[in-house]
């Protein structure tokens, strides 16, 4: 049957309408990936936090590439609102070249999270992109996959469709923990980190109930002014 669909509806690329993936290679060759390590705010910073940020929840930051490449926006785009599942696999490879790019030391001790999603929005997508890109790299890596420890309890308003002081209210106590996380190591998996309100929200739920390191890996990374 599946091979009947592919006959009658194939696959083609979300850029150049090529035949065959829904991101082919020679599109994906023009997602440049990124070789700098930023702060949680817009600054590039080897030690990962500067001084206006030592004190926030969230560890660390890695993004893949940037947010501001127009192939990246629109798959990504494609992979929520279009529900084209089998992105994930690209955005998986893209996280992992990044993270060899700037020799990230992750180790089989960290578990990777996937940031949740309202139990609402994916019945109505389906899947939770961020899971479906985490268990990727979790095939591919060993690193353990845990995909119920922390959950969102609130189906709050899309943050793509707020600005930055809105963002923090709305994410507000959006989720809590519902296993034990004391003393993990812990990655958080998005697709975008923008002002990092939904990383920050996670990782200080995740801090708050015992949780010992909480880094962030994301596809994209969109640098605002904050």
């Amino acid at each position: 049957m599946k091979n009947i669909i592919d006959i009658l509806f194939p696959k083609r690329c979300i850029n150049c309408n090529k035949e065959g993936n829904y991101l082919c290679d020679d599109c994906l060759s023009l997602i440049d990936v990124n070789p700098f390590i930023y702060c949680l705010c817009e600054k590039m910073d080897k030690n990962h936090k500067c001084e206006k940020c030592k004190n926030r929840y969230l560890d660390r930051i890695y993004s893949a590439c940037s947010f501001n490449n127009k192939i990246v926006q629109s798959a990504i785009h494609k992979l929520k609102y279009s529900y084209i599942k089998e992105l994930s696999a690209p955005f998986a490879f893209l996280i992992i070249k990044h993270l060899q790019e700037v020799n990230c030391p992750i180790d089989k001790d960290f578990i990777l999270v996937p940031i949740p999603l309202s139990n609402k929005r994916k019945r109505m997508r389906g899947f939770n992109q961020s899971e479906e890109i985490a268990k990727i790299i979790s095939e591919v890596t060993g690193i353990k996959l845990l995909t119920d420890c922390i959950i969102k309890v609130k189906d709050n308003k899309p943050q793509m469709e707020l600005k930055r002081e809105e963002r923090l209210k709305n994410i507000l106590d959006a989720y809590k923990i519902n296993k034990n996380v004391s003393g993990l190591k812990i990655i958080l998996i998005d697709d975008v980190y923008t002002t990092g309100a939904t990383m920050e929200e996670c990782a200080k739920t995740l801090k708050n109930a015992g949780a010992n390191t909480v880094w962030g890996i994301t596809i994209a990374r969109e640098i605002v002014d904050l």
